[in-house]
């Protein structure tokens, strides 16, 4: 669907207010966040494909009635807690990306995250986080506080990096503990170190990066809550963060757990109403900082969940799932298959758009380095993602 029908589909949107806090400095770098739906989020009752009755034959239990579904565009809607997306969707600063996915797909959520934040393809996988090269060019060319920044207490996505990864404990943070994704799989008893569980090896060359970072929030007189749960406490960090003007280009954070193979409805309500409200402050946010044009707002998880409801009115590990992708320069539409249903095989919604793609449109378009590890991956389905 072209931009311009999503936009005037969508009801028209609310003024935001402005913030009670003052702002007192901005960063001028690129800025990505990362945010992972822990346990992998159920697409199909997230965006919602309204024209095909399928889908209610598929979900008896757990699907979306119709009168609450919160329409973006002829072919799909929002699931009723989503408000705050479905006006982004409106004015145009979010898209919808549909059917992501890899061959050879693995249903274990440690291996499936760790192709997704390694760039893997279930045969292989890459020795480091997708995004170090990257981050490792652009320390080159700039000085950076940091190179990365994860405020939950998994920061896998940045496997691999040593000098200028900071976990939470570098600002005093810490986060709640996550649920282990796979119960042979515990998470490191370490999380509450900082540099990505493991602050007891941290160099002198992160001791000064971490010294000038809280230097600068010292001076940030001004505080900033967003959202809700978890999730809104580790993006108020964020938020606070580029307000002092701190130059860090990724920030990671994550909300969890999505695994809803049991009572589905409540609890992905829930979830999706922290994930609203922390993403729709976050944005108006910064907007108001004046730094939106330069950011991205990125979801993912380790897969989707079947087509099919299960006998215990949840959803079971799937495979292709939808994600959002938020910025100031994004061009507001969903993307890929206008009926996603067509692509059901034994229950599972088939890829239609590698993922690695989308991470090449990322690297390309947002950070500027056309010649990334992904550049062979390209989707004509993704040309219009970002504005000219």
């Amino acid at each position: 669907m072209k931009r311009r029908d999503f936009i005037n589909f969508a009801a028209t949107t609310a003024l935001f207010a402005l913030s009670p806090f003052s702002i007192s400095a901005k960063t001028s770098s690129k800025i990505l966040i990362l945010i992972e739906l822990q346990g992998a989020n159920d697409g199909l009752n997230t965006v919602i494909p309204t024209k095909d009755n399928g889908y209610y034959k598929l979900r008896p239990n757990i699907a979306i009635p119709k009168k609450d579904i919160l329409g973006i565009d002829t072919n799909y809607g929002l699931h009723f807690s989503l408000k705050g997306l479905a006006d982004l969707c409106g004015t145009g600063d979010c898209s919808i990306i549909q059917n992501l996915g890899y061959p050879n797909p693995i249903l274990s959520h440690f291996r499936s995250i760790e192709l997704w934040e390694r760039g893997g393809d279930g045969k292989q996988n890459g020795r480091e986080g997708w995004l170090n090269a990257t981050l490792e060019a652009l320390a080159d060319k700039s000085t950076l506080d940091a190179k990365a920044m994860n405020l939950d207490n998994v920061g896998t996505v940045f496997a691999g990096g040593t000098d200028g990864y900071l976990g939470p404990n570098a600002i005093g943070y810490r986060p709640v503990e996550a649920e282990s994704r796979d119960t042979t799989v515990p998470l490191p008893n370490n999380i509450e170190m900082g540099l990505l569980g493991n602050l007891q090896k941290m160099r002198v060359e992160n001791e000064i990066k971490i010294a000038r970072l809280q230097a600068k929030i010292s001076k940030t007189k001004s505080s900033v809550f967003v959202g809700r749960g978890e999730l809104g406490k580790q993006l108020s960090k964020v938020c606070q963060l580029i307000m002092a003007g701190v130059e860090i280009p990724v920030f990671k954070v994550s909300i969890g757990s999505f695994d809803t193979h049991i009572e589905q409805f409540w609890k992905h309500r829930t979830l999706l109403r922290d994930l609203d409200k922390s993403i729709s402050d976050t944005v108006r946010t910064l907007k108001e900082i004046g730094v939106w044009n330069d950011t991205i707002i990125m979801t993912y998880s380790e897969f989707g969940r079947r087509a099919k409801e299960n006998g215990s009115r949840g959803t079971d590990h799937g495979m292709a799932a939808p994600h959002f992708v938020l910025g100031g320069k994004i061009s507001g539409a969903v993307y890929g298959e206008e009926n996603v249903l067509s692509s059901v095989a034994d229950s599972n919604l088939r890829f239609s758009i590698d993922y690695r793609s989308l991470y090449n449109k990322i690297l390309s378009k947002h950070f500027g380095f056309q010649d990334n590890q992904f550049a062979t991956y390209k989707n004509q389905t993704l040309n219009g993602l970002f504005s000219a």
